[in-house]
């Protein structure tokens, strides 16, 4: 596999690093990294790392059904060209013209997606903008390098002019090292060599709308309470109250019209004699005065679901969590043998 651009955007062309020479790709990496158990260490260039930074395999699992959370087509620009019914003349305008707030994220599974008011973007790590650590550590891995070639390529739909360029800069998308000149010779190699055959798939799909994402890991994954993402998600059960007895007001306010015309039509002599008119008369209280304290319940129901399952997880992730830590929970009544004691049983 070649080499997705040669473009070196971080570093100056006419000072090469010299054949041989060991380079410390350390410094392109972040500062910390959270393991798959939680724990904070300092980055390596390795696979299970690179895994985390670039794979999008929950997408992939449902791959068939990325058509209902958006299209097969690039992201559209950052700031780009539209005509709104309520502007004078066309604009350059962010993706905010569709009250979409830019919100970084470092979770590829995350970037391009969409919620409400805004829009989720990982910005470009610095080791993807360098050929030799894509040599080195990217290329000869093929769905790392499927990744890393459609993250790339959604960047180059990103920043397609000098205003999508000076907010990317803005909201830290792109590093502070690389220039406008650097990007759109950046931006031409990657073009020249982009094939959708060699990308990931989940690539070929542009903004993917969150809600959509989470139903379909509700009914084909079965995450019926988690869904694929909490982040759009209610912080606080009182929320969660809040907006659904809000829409069962809603509701409540169209069956009080209802059977106020009801009662008037029981006052017309015509309809008085109407028995199906009476039978649905008849049918439609009930059912005003059972479906909302059916409501209520499930809405109720549903909140100790999750709150049930919430305080299982937790629990038993708290026990997993201190079983790798080697510490124990010593103000419970236990052991009071931690870490930090036998270390200083160990010194005395």
């Amino acid at each position: 596999m070649s080499l997705p651009f040669t473009t070196r955007v971080l570093r100056s062309q006419e000072t090469p690093h010299a054949a041989g020479e060991i380079q410390d790709f350390t410094a392109l990496l972040p500062a910390s990294h959270r393991t798959k158990h939680d724990d904070i260490i300092a980055p390596q260039p390795n696979s299970e790392i690179l895994a985390r930074e670039l794979l999008v395999e929950r997408l992939n699992d449902v791959q068939d059904w990325l058509w209902v959370c958006g299209r097969p087509m690039p992201p559209r620009a950052l700031r780009y060209r539209t005509q709104l019914s309520s502007c004078r003349n066309p604009s350059f305008d962010y993706q905010v013209l569709n009250s979409r707030d830019i919100a970084i994220t470092e979770d590829p599974g995350l970037h391009l997606v969409w919620s409400k008011n805004r829009i989720f973007l990982k910005p470009i790590p610095l080791y993807l903008l360098e050929p030799d650590f894509w040599s080195a550590y990217i290329i000869h891995d093929r769905k790392l390098a499927d990744c890393a070639r459609g993250f790339l390529f959604s960047y180059t739909a990103l920043i397609a002019y000098h205003s999508d360029f000076s907010i990317a800069k803005e909201k830290g998308l792109l590093p502070a090292e690389v220039t406008w000149e650097g990007w759109k010779a950046l931006t031409k190699e990657i073009l020249q060599n982009h094939c959708y055959a060699s990308v990931n798939p989940r690539y070929w799909y542009g903004e993917l709308r969150l809600s959509r994402l989470n139903k379909v890991y509700r009914f084909r994954k079965g995450f019926v309470l988690r869904g694929y993402s909490r982040v759009g998600f209610y912080a606080v059960y009182a929320d969660l109250i809040r907006d659904n007895f809000a829409a069962l007001a809603t509701v409540l306010g169209y069956v009080v019209i209802v059977l106020t015309a009801m009662q008037v039509g029981l006052g017309v002599d015509r309809l008085q004699s109407d028995e199906a008119f009476q039978n649905a008369s008849y049918g439609f209280t009930v059912f005003s005065i059972i479906a909302p304290l059916v409501a209520s319940v499930g809405v109720a129901l549903m909140v100790v679901i999750m709150f049930i399952s919430n305080w299982i997880v937790t629990k038993d992730y708290e026990g997993k969590r201190f079983s790798e830590m080697g510490v124990e929970p010593f103000w419970r009544g236990g052991t009071e043998r931690t870490e930090r004691s036998d270390t200083l049983d160990r010194q005395k």
